[in-house]
């Protein structure tokens, strides 16, 4: 919301003009101040791919050490089978 806005609707709403300008200065200050922290907070694309490059890593481990288990729960499996014979 711009300077003027605020201003326009603080003099529709009857508050004296340097009261107003004052009141909208101040709001126009502390949302420009709310922006600048918000776009301090957010990922930027550098970011974004190093945790990209993560995930990555860490879905091949996740893949090995599926594979691995899978493969002793076989090797179980057969060993009981054979065990039963």
């Amino acid at each position: 919301m711009s300077t003027t806005k605020i201003l326009s609707i603080l003099e529709a709403a009857q508050i004296e003009p340097p009261k107003a300008r004052a009141i909208a200065e101040s709001l126009e200050m502390a949302f420009k101040e709310q922006e600048s922290d918000l776009s301090k907070q957010l990922m930027s694309k550098q970011d974004g791919s190093e945790l990209r490059r993560d995930l990555e890593s860490v879905k091949a481990e996740l893949i090995k050490w599926m594979f691995l288990f899978w493969i002793g729960q076989i090797a179980v499996l057969v060993a009981i089978i054979k065990l039963l014979k």
